[in-house]
């Protein structure tokens, strides 16, 4: 249950930012960096970093966006998107956030391979166990949702996310 006296008020986003006060210290301070740079591109967000719990064997989600949990993946390459969202399913998320800045901050993205990698989990999207993938790089942001995959042609799905994977270069 949310209660607002569990929570840390965020000093930069106020109330569209809040931290338990049992949030996961170990990765506090990267689920806080990558929480503020989602707020900063996304007006009408509102982010919980929850409280570190153990369920069932997994960790729980790191995060409550719009009311929906999601849990942010330092994935180390563009390879580690498939693991990130089987690991994200596990822990009950409808929300993967692949954040390419904890180990790739300095690298150029390859955009057709992550393109591909999240096209690859077309089926998450289609069967409404995963609602939104945020990819984070260069302190922005983009969103993918289902609704990029109602083009029926393979190649056209996978250029509309390559388009907007190319906007965190900028």
């Amino acid at each position: 249950m949310f209660r607002i006296e569990d929570f840390i008020i965020d000093s930069i986003f106020g109330e569209r930012l809040l931290i338990h006060k049992q949030a996961d210290q170990s990765e506090l301070e990267e689920n806080i960096r990558v929480a503020r740079v989602l707020l900063n591109c996304f007006d009408d967000m509102s982010i919980r970093i929850n409280e570190h719990l153990l369920v069932f064997g997994h960790k729980n989600p790191e995060y409550t966006i719009n009311e929906k949990l999601g849990d942010r993946k330092g994935v180390e390459s563009e390879n580690g998107i498939k693991s990130a969202f089987r690991k994200a399913k596990e822990q009950g998320c409808q929300t993967v956030v692949l954040d390419f800045d904890m180990h790739m901050a300095d690298n150029i993205l390859k955009t057709k391979k992550i393109a591909s990698g999240i096209y690859g989990r077309h089926e998450d999207f289609m069967s409404g166990s995963i609602n939104e993938c945020y990819v984070v790089h260069n302190s922005k942001a983009i969103v993918v949702r289902p609704n990029v995959f109602s083009t029926l042609e393979k190649d056209a799905v996978k250029q509309k996310i390559m388009d907007e994977i190319e906007k965190l270069r900028t």
